[in-house]
C-alpha cells in the first residue's frame, strides 16, 4: 500500500476551479491502492483560510481510515494565526499547517512568522512546506525555520523540485527535524537524496488533482523503479509517512484527553 502526503483539497474558487469530491478521490486512491491521503489547502492560500480549514476537517473526520488534514493561517495575523492553528491542531485527524510562502507573499524568515513558527515549536506540531521556488521558498530559508524550533517538524513538500533538491538534502542532512517529499523532484533527486539519507525522513506525494490519477500511477512507479531494496522503498511510499501519521494523531488524541 501507499500513503499519498501531498494532496490538495479544494473549495473551487481559486487556482483550481473544480471543487474537490471526496468520493471521486476514494475511488482514484483504491485505483492506486493508495491507503491514506493528506489533504492539503488550497482555496485558504488565497481567501477564506477559516472556511477551507473546516472543508478539510469535515472530510477527515468523515473518513478517518483514508484521509488526515492539514490546515493554513495568515502568518502576519498573529495572534489570529495562533488560534486557528490550535483550533486545526487540536481536531481529530489534523496533523499540522500547510504554508506556501510565494502565494502567501511572506518570507519564512519575517518576524511574523518566527513568532507563529515558536509558538508551533511549544506545541510539538508540523509544518508542511511548499519548497523550491524562489525567492520565499528556498530550502535553506525553510531550514532555518527547523534550526530555531527542534521541536517542530519540518516537511519539505518537494523536495527543491528541479533546481534546489540538493539544497532540500543539504537541509535534511543538517537538521533532523526535516523530512522531505518527493512530489516534483527528478528521479536523479531521489536517487541522490535516498542514497544519502539510507531512505530515511522522506516520504511521498502525488500533487493530486493537479496530478491526475495517470500522473500518480507514474510517479508511484518512479519509486518502485529507483535502484534500493524494496523495503526502502517501502519505507519512502508508505511507512515513514505512516510514522509521521501515527505520531501526529497520537498527539492529537493526547491533548484531547487532557482537556
Amino acid at each position: 500500500m501507499v500513503i499519498d502526503f501531498h494532496v490538495h483539497f479544494s473549495g473551487g474558487k481559486y487556482f483550481h476551479r473544480t471543487p474537490s469530491d471526496p468520493l471521486n478521490y476514494l475511488a482514484e486512491m483504491d485505483r492506486n491502492q493508495i491507503e491514506t491521503s493528506l489533504l492539503l489547502p488550497l482555496d485558504g492560500f488565497f481567501a477564506d483560510l477559516e472556511e477551507d480549514n473546516e472543508r478539510i476537517i469535515q472530510v477527515v473526520q468523515q473518513y478517518p481510515e483514508r484521509f488526515a488534514g492539514l490546515g493554513t493561517v495568515s502568518p502576519r495575523r498573529t495572534e489570529e494565526a495562533v488560534r486557528e492553528m490550535d483550533r486545526c491542531i487540536t481536531e481529530p485527524g489534523m496533523i499540522g499547517m500547510k504554508f506556501h510562502p510565494w502565494l502567501q507573499a511572506f518570507s519564512p524568515l519575517e518576524s511574523c512568522f518566527l513568532d507563529l513558527a515558536e509558538e508551533a515549536n511549544a506545541r510539538k506540531t508540523l509544518f508542511f512546506f511548499h519548497d523550491g521556488t524562489p525567492p520565499y521558498t528556498e530550502p535553506l530559508q525553510i531550514a532555518e525555520i527547523a534550526r530555531r524550533n527542534p521541536d517542530l517538524t519540518v516537511v519539505m513538500g518537494h523536495t527543491g523540485l528541479n533546481d534546489l533538491w540538493r539544497e532540500s538534502l543539504l537541509a535534511a542532512q543538517r537538521y533532523d527535524n526535516v523530512w522531505l517529499c518527493f512530489c516534483g523532484c527528478p528521479h536523479w533527486g531521489m536517487r541522490e537524496v535516498t542514497t544519502k539519507m539510507g531512505g530515511e525522513r522522506i516520504v511521498w506525494g502525488s500533487d493530486y488533482p493537479l496530478a491526475n490519477w495517470r500522473d500518480t500511477r507514474e510517479r508511484i512507479q518512479q519509486i518502485e523503479h529507483l535502484p534500493f531494496s524494496d523495503s526502502t522503498k517501502e519505507k519512502i511510499l508508505y511507512g515513514n509517512a505512516r510514522q509521521l501519521l501515527d505520531r501526529f494523531h497520537s498527539s492529537v488524541r493526547s491533548k484531547g484527553e487532557g482537556q
